[in-house]
């Protein structure tokens, strides 16, 4: 069995994760999807959980209509498996709306398990929430 470069692994997951967060950016739906497995989960605050490609896909939708006005995020952490086929990616997000007084910051995290399918690493799992309410 060929040992894993799992530090190669590791920077793969994390350009996968770039792609993602530069399709939010751009509110390109389309885009971000081609990253998720068709059975993926998504996790997020104040929801019930959502299963599959299609429902994910709805959720990005209606996501990506809110009015931020910037969107960033970030890995904290990122961890391979030694098998080289799944992983985890922790990280922030921040969103950035017109408030009734200037800028109005949403501060988050989330944990992403991934998958390595047919060579190119996907999510599988997406869970974040807020850090704190709205300022």
């Amino acid at each position: 069995m060929k040992k894993v470069d799992i530090e190669a692994e590791k920077a793969a997951v994390i350009e996968v994760m770039k792609k993602i967060v530069e399709a939010e950016s751009r509110r390109d739906a389309d885009a971000a999807i081609k990253y998720y497995t068709e059975d993926a989960i998504f996790q997020a605050q104040d929801m019930p959980q959502i299963q599959g490609i299609k429902a994910v896909y709805e959720v990005y939708t209606e996501f990506l209509k809110m009015p931020f006005k910037s969107f960033e995020s970030g890995s904290t952490e990122t961890v391979v498996a030694e098998s080289g086929d799944m992983a985890y990616d922790l990280g922030w997000n921040i969103l950035v709306f017109d408030g009734p007084d200037g800028d109005m910051e949403v501060r988050s995290k989330y944990l992403a398990i991934m998958k390595k399918i047919d060579g190119e690493w996907k999510t599988a799992v997406l869970a974040f929430s807020n850090d704190q309410p709205a300022k």
